[in-house]
């Protein structure tokens, strides 16, 4: 099952077309990873194959050495523990983001939650909310969806 297409494009692009500093791509990259990571805790069972699509996805899409894809998990676990919503995660992404960019990114959020071949109800409320966060409307939320295979 094809989980992702490449979102490293996602990592170097903002709307206004310049080029991200280091402390904005870090930041970019912390929040992308932690919207996924809310997505494979969304259903309270964090299982391993979800865990090891999202650190494949890391390194191989990605290019994140084995050291940045523990580093992001665990800043992204850790922070999870302290989120009450994914506004703070959606803010940044949608500093840094163009609406086309968004969508790809839910494609792959909806992609991870059909990682273990089950999409949960609470896995469908977050991909929704996240998308609505993020400027993107239902209709377009409801084609990935509808596009994608389980």
């Amino acid at each position: 099952m094809k989980l992702f297409s490449s979102i490293k494009s996602l990592l170097q692009f903002n709307p206004t077309d310049r080029q991200l500093n280091e402390a904005e791509q870090n930041e970019l990259n912390h929040a992308i990873v932690e919207l996924m990571m809310e997505m494979v805790r969304a259903d309270f069972v964090e299982l391993y194959a979800e865990k090891t699509v999202l650190a494949k996805y890391l390194s191989d899409k990605l290019g994140f050495t084995t050291a940045d894809v523990d580093s992001y998990i665990e800043a992204a676990e850790i922070r999870a523990e302290f989120s009450i919503s994914l506004e703070s995660q959606t803010n940044v992404i949608n500093n840094y983001l163009a609406n086309s960019q968004k969508v790809d990114l839910m494609q792959h959020l909806w992609a991870l939650a059909e990682a273990d071949n089950e999409v949960h109800l609470l896995e469908q409320n977050l991909f929704y909310k996240a998308g609505l966060l993020l400027g993107i409307k239902k209709l377009q939320l409801d084609e990935i969806c509808q596009s994608a295979e389980i």
